[in-house]
């Protein structure tokens, strides 16, 4: 259950609505939320058994502030999308992420596949089919950073999540294409 701290304020409003919309995408799948919800943010968190794979799901917005030496400065806001997956296989290690420097050290089928900033890293041998695939779900997804060792999965998104749903099948196509 998502607790929402009631105030008359268009940025409650905004994300109250997006909080709804991601619970009633995901009770589709018959999947039970927590969290908060209040003018400043949210977190909704889930959890998602899927064929002995543990997805854990956490959707968040915060603010943080800076000290400003002259004058009022404004809040940043943050909003993202952070997913956890147990009941991997423990021998495979991939790394995805976004560096110009760790690109550097990529194969050209990599560099010809991706755009920059993002470079990949496996351990094991891999086809330009499977990186033409996995590629195409590191963009549609807006992944910045992926991970895959010791049987755990995790994954960063730094922007907001409309599709839930879309996001899971994604993750499954990764996790079954390695």
């Amino acid at each position: 259950m998502i607790n929402y701290e009631q105030v008359e304020s268009s940025f409650f409003d905004a994300n109250k609505s997006y909080c709804e919309t991601i619970e009633s995408k995901l009770k589709t799948l018959n999947l039970e939320c927590s969290g908060f919800c209040n003018a400043y943010g949210y977190e909704v968190a889930t959890t998602y058994d899927m064929n002995g794979y543990v997805f854990h799901l956490r959707f968040h917005k915060h603010q943080s502030t800076q000290n400003a030496v002259i004058g009022a400065q404004d809040a940043i806001d943050y909003a993202g999308v952070e997913v956890f997956v147990h009941g991997l296989s423990k021998r495979l290690k991939v790394i995805v992420g976004r560096s110009m420097f760790r690109r550097l050290f990529c194969g050209t089928e990599i560099k010809e596949t991706i755009p920059e900033p993002y470079f990949m890293k496996f351990s094991h041998p891999v086809d330009k089919n499977f990186i033409d695939n996995f590629s195409k779900c590191i963009l549609n997804c807006q992944i910045a950073k992926l991970t895959i060792k010791y049987g755990k999965l995790s994954c960063v998104i730094h922007t907001q999540t409309l599709d839930p749903i879309h996001l899971i099948t994604e993750i499954k196509k990764i996790i079954s294409s390695i």
